[in-house]
């Protein structure tokens, strides 16, 4: 009996967490992202890509998060259409804790199911990309390998 309170204890911080994390991520979203990717995350076509179903939020957190750190600059297709306009580097504004909290929003919201993200994924993605001083192309986006990223 203990053994199972202990346990439904762990699992209603964790839901807390999650909930938590959630408001806090769409606080960062509706502040800095919501104006090019829009209240709904279809974006502004051509202009500001969207944000639902795209492999940038399903795919590698840490590639989530290094487009969010560092920006992006130049053409890149998403969803078969060539977008060309820049997502400034957010690194200097935002915390490790609000990028990941944005990332858990995005990935959790507008029909997109991925699996929330750690500060610390962040944070290890701030620190292996310290020295990069341009954002990110399409060309880096497509290379990234899983769970292996360039430099």
């Amino acid at each position: 009996m203990k053994l199972l309170l202990a346990l439904l204890s762990i699992s209603l911080v964790q839901t807390s967490f999650a909930q938590d994390q959630m408001e806090l991520g769409k606080t960062v979203y509706m502040q800095l992202c919501v104006a090019c990717h829009q209240p709904t995350g279809a974006g502004l076509p051509p202009v500001f890509p969207p944000v639902i179903g795209t492999e940038y939020v399903s795919g590698s957190p840490e590639r989530f998060a290094a487009m969010i750190l560092k920006g992006v600059m130049g053409p890149i297709t998403v969803k078969g259409m060539v977008y060309n306009n820049m997502m400034p580097p957010q690194e200097a504004l935002l915390t490790d804790e609000k990028i990941a909290a944005a990332i858990t929003y995005v990935r959790g919201s507008f029909g997109n199911t991925s699996p929330a993200v750690s500060s610390e994924v962040v944070k290890a993605a701030r620190a292996k990309f310290m020295d990069r001083k341009t954002s990110w192309s399409e060309a880096d986006l497509k290379a990234w390998p899983e769970g292996n990223a360039p430099k």
